[in-house]
């Protein structure tokens, strides 16, 4: 944009065209509920940062030439301004936006469709997306700014990102409800040895605890994907260790979750989002969802 551009302040461009379009100072210091004496200062600077004069000398109420010349411009300067203004305040009031956020299965399948829904409700203006992957994804999805935040396991440590933590989740054996493991209230790590055990990439959380992790070395089968996983445990195809969030609350009725002790292993959840950077009116208010959700899900427990 070149330099000598002069900055025309839209106050002094809306005095103009008031005085334009209502034939004098008299009208348009009414219509701006201003002294006719402002009204004629602030055309007069606007005249001289344009470096001419948008009305006659002796008639103030007549446009010049130029004043003609730059009528409409003036006028396409304030509706684009006033257009522009109108949609910085819809996303700040979330009239409009979008929402972009990745989520571990855990939540995305427990937590967000409520908040999701209650959201929607609120921001109807605001286009949410909801990616679904693992952690190490959704991580990799808030370092590129493919969304606007993320939900899961702070994997990297890296400095680059914050972390608002929302639930610790404890680690616990899933199997159909009509295995013989489902009734018992709780069971130790070494009680895994010889179970058919389904193995995920979930699993890799667990390299942290080698002692616990070596009674997961020899699955039956790996599945890639949670659905595929959850419908083999759904027909005893085999048990598997999944955080208890990781069980859908559709499924709660055939999944059974049977926590692991000596010792209890969790994994911290949270809010993944790049540091030094502001969120969005539209993704700050579901952050501030997301923490109070959290907050009274600790108080209730």
């Amino acid at each position: 944009m070149p330099s000598d551009l002069p900055d025309l302040p839209i106050a002094q461009v809306r005095h103009f065209l008031l005085v334009a379009e209502h034939g004098g100072f008299h009208a348009a210091a009414e219509k701006a509920f201003r002294t006719q004496p402002a009204i004629s200062k602030s055309v007069q600077a606007l005249e001289e940062r344009l470096g001419g004069a948008l009305l006659e000398p002796s008639r103030r109420s007549v446009l010049t030439p130029l004043g003609r010349q730059c009528l409409p411009y003036l006028r396409e300067l304030v509706l684009h301004h006033d257009r522009s203004a109108s949609t910085a305040l819809a996303f700040v009031r979330k009239d409009r936006g979008t929402l972009t956020v990745a989520s571990i299965a855990a939540l995305a399948g427990n937590w967000l469709p409520r908040l999701v829904r209650d959201y929607q409700r609120d921001y109807p203006g605001v286009a949410v997306r909801l990616l679904d992957d693992n952690s190490r994804n959704v991580e990799r999805m808030v370092l590129e700014e493919e969304v606007d935040f993320g939900v899961g396991s702070l994997v990297s440590g890296t400095p680059q990102l914050l972390f608002d933590p929302l639930i610790d989740d404890a680690f616990g054996l899933v199997c159909s409800r009509s295995h013989p493991l489902a009734r018992r209230r709780r069971l130790r790590w070494h009680e895994l040895r010889g179970l058919p055990l389904l193995s995920t990439t979930a699993h890799h959380q667990l390299a942290a605890w080698p002692d616990e992790a070596r009674w997961l070395q020899a699955p039956v089968m790996h599945v890639s994907t949670m659905l595929t996983l959850l419908a083999l445990l759904d027909a005893n195809v085999g048990v598997t260790v999944l955080a208890r969030l990781g069980v859908p609350a559709m499924l709660a009725e055939r999944l059974a979750f049977v926590p692991l002790a000596g010792p209890r292993r969790q994994r911290r959840l949270g809010i993944v989002r790049l540091a030094g950077r502001s969120l969005s009116p539209a993704a700050q208010a579901m952050r501030e969802r997301l923490l109070a959700h959290a907050q009274a899900s600790r108080g209730h427990a």
